[in-house]
């Protein structure tokens, strides 16, 4: 009798063990609605914060099957205390849509082209981002987890997760890792769900009943395994995706980055949409200077859009980058990257997108037509303003602005007019490995500088100015690299499990091998003469000889000079590799890495040199400083002078 109670407390306490030690997927806050307890400090809470995270995106294409988590969302959150302040009224009209089941659930084709998409990524975005705690964001996000498709789900969060002041220190996975299907080709998806579970974990082999004894030293000595299990490697289980070359439009960070700015952009046009209708209450002295409705008309105007600006900046920004970076990778491989055209990509669901019937030069045809529309609007808007150095603003707005709508005419009769099938320029998030995408960003980028042809940097005249007195720059190297992505978010197997999360089970990964394009550190240094106390900007672009455009950015600084001799050095270190997804169950704190989600990636920092050398030429400004961030603002400020520099860039061969 002693010895079947012992045995009886023996299993409580090892059922109590595995439920809050060891198992890290096993969330603090939902063990505390079971009664447990545990420590909690400052790391334990951060650590429940971003394991909760990481199983929501855990196989976020699958059911979700783990049972806190289900009954957390089991019901959609309509009690306006739960919200924050004056937020109802946009929360209201979103939960009305999701009534009318006009929000897209899961297992159905994702169209972002979708005349309703960007209200509706506006919605979900709200409803995480406004929800009041951190109680009220665990039932949002629970809940748009199990109703909503899962990339509408995964864009809203990765904006929302950023924002909001409980989880802006959480460390997201890459997004190519947690929707791979958006990112490669079919024949490494297809291949990565042919993996079986067991050969990715061992198989514990039948052994001889234990005495209640041996389960205690089992317990009291978690190192000796409670069952033999047959040997296996845990060498991960490769899945060879290396290219010939690591092209630009192929890479996997550009292409996770370009999805969140343009999901970023979508969102702050739609507010910017909504401002519009809002009545805003201008001063009276305001009011008189006007001369007319249109003036008014354009002031209101002004101010529904201040909050969408920043956003279409990033936007302008990176597309001039990319044309800049994609013409000089041209140059250094001696290849049309426009024309070069990747292996076809499947939905999460399955199902191949759909090919163009059209030939290259009705595909020509097409993007010249919807360019001319284009340009003929913005001309119509440049002929209204008679100062000729706001015409690089107001295209560069119209651009910006009109972004999913010149796509949308663009993919109709591309597609063949056909909505309801998926294809490349349905993924208008994240496609810059479609040709006819890319195709459309180079008119686009041509449009914006033919408007600023004749336009150059306004000088600073009638007042003392520094001067820029030597440029040294190190050895320029690139090359690639090989790095592996985590393909957990393929395996068939059901990872997160009613109390279980198979991930600890995992004696090898499996994994995809990459190439990418990377550079050996390097530095510039600028000598620079004051006349007298003052704070200016610094920045550095490459160019190709002899082109005035497009220039690539390479880094922009505050300068805070004295009188006299001043010496700047900016050092530029090898782009380290991110976690990965399983990785980052294991983390213990936040990551100190700045947000760099406005610019490219950093190991994409320098163009691709070539094993003779790239020349390019290195343009170094310094222009007034307004205390503001500037960025890709060169055409409204003012410069104080500037020094051009010619250096080479090498690459070394793999």
């Amino acid at each position: 009798m002693l010895r079947l109670a012992f045995a009886c407390l023996c299993c409580l306490v090892l059922g109590d063990g595995t439920r809050s030690s060891g198992n890290h997927w096993n969330l603090p806050a939902l063990r505390n609605h079971r009664g447990l307890s545990e420590p909690r400090n400052a790391s334990t809470n951060w650590q429940m914060r971003q394991r909760f995270l990481l199983d929501l995106l855990l196989q976020v294409h699958k059911p979700l099957l783990h049972q806190e988590l289900v009954e957390m969302g089991s019901q959609l959150n309509e009690d306006p205390t739960d919200y924050k302040e004056d937020s109802w009224r946009f929360i209201k009209d979103f939960l009305d849509r999701v009534h009318q089941h006009r929000v897209p659930r899961p297992f159905t084709i994702y169209n972002q082209l979708d005349e309703e998409m960007p209200q509706n990524l506006l919605g979900v975005y709200r409803f995480l981002v406004l929800a009041r705690d951190w109680t009220s964001f665990q039932q949002n996000a629970c809940y748009a987890r199990i109703h909503f498709h899962p990339i509408l789900f995964v864009n809203a969060l990765q904006i929302a997760v950023g924002v909001r002041k409980d989880t802006e220190d959480l460390r997201l996975p890459a997004m190519f890792e947690v929707l791979p299907q958006l990112y490669f080709e079919k024949e490494v998806v297809l291949a990565a769900q042919e993996i079986a579970w067991h050969q990715l974990t061992p198989i514990r082999l039948v052994t001889p009943k234990r005495s209640w004894k041996r389960v205690l030293l089992r317990y009291l000595s978690p190192r000796e395994p409670l069952a033999e299990e047959e040997p296996m490697s845990t060498e991960p289980l490769i899945i060879d995706n290396v290219r010939d070359l690591a092209h630009l439009s192929m890479d996997l960070e550009l292409n996770s980055h370009w999805n969140n700015l343009i999901n970023r952009l979508v969102i702050s046009i739609e507010e910017a949409k909504e401002g519009m209708q809002q009545d805003v209450i201008i001063d009276g002295d305001r009011l008189v200077a006007f001369r007319g409705p249109a003036d008014e008309d354009s002031f209101r105007r002004h101010l529904a859009m201040r909050s969408h600006l920043p956003n279409s900046k990033t936007y302008l920004f990176n597309l001039k980058q990319f044309v800049a970076a994609l013409r000089m990778e041209d140059l250094a491989t001696g290849r049309r990257s426009i024309e070069l055209i990747d292996q076809p990509l499947i939905t999460i669901g399955g199902i191949p997108y759909q090919r163009t019937s059209l030939n290259i030069e009705a595909i020509r045809r097409v993007l010249d037509l919807t360019m001319e529309e284009l340009k003929k609007e913005i001309d119509d808007a440049v002929s209204h303003n008679k100062d000729y150095l706001e015409s690089i603003p107001i295209a560069e707005k119209i651009v910006a602005n009109n972004y999913l709508n010149i796509i949308r005419h663009l993919s109709l009769p591309i597609n063949g007019y056909r909505v309801d099938q998926p294809s490349m320029l349905g993924l208008a998030a994240a496609n810059l490995r479609d040709p006819i995408y890319r195709s459309l960003l180079f008119r686009l980028e041509e449009i914006i500088s033919n408007y600023g042809k004749g336009n150059t940097t306004q000088e600073e005249r009638g007042r003392m100015l520094p001067s820029i007195k030597d440029v040294a720059v190190s050895s320029l190297l690139t090359y690639e690299e090989t790095v592996y992505i985590d393909l957990i978010n393929l395996i068939d197997q059901q990872l997160l499990q009613s109390q279980r999360n198979n991930l600890q089970f995992l004696r090898r990964h499996l994994v995809a091998r990459q190439r990418r394009l990377n550079h050996e550190p390097f530095s510039i240094t600028l000598d620079v003469e004051a006349p007298a106390d003052m704070t200016v900007q610094a920045r550095m672009y490459l160019a190709q000889p002899n082109q005035s455009s497009p220039h690539f950015h390479l880094d922009d600084f505050v300068c805070f000079l004295k009188k006299g001799f001043n010496q700047y050095q900016r050092f530029f270190p090898s782009a380290l590799i991110e976690p990965t997804l399983s990785e980052l169950y294991e983390a213990n704190s936040p990551s100190d890495s700045s947000d760099s989600s406005k610019r490219f990636p950093t190991h994409l920092l320098l163009p691709r040199g070539t094993r003779e050398g790239l020349k390019l030429q290195l343009f170094v400004e310094l222009t007034v400083w307004t205390g503001l961030e500037q960025e890709d603002q060169e055409a409204s400020l003012s410069g104080l002078t500037k020094s051009l520099k010619d250096v080479i860039i090498f690459h070394r061969q793999a």
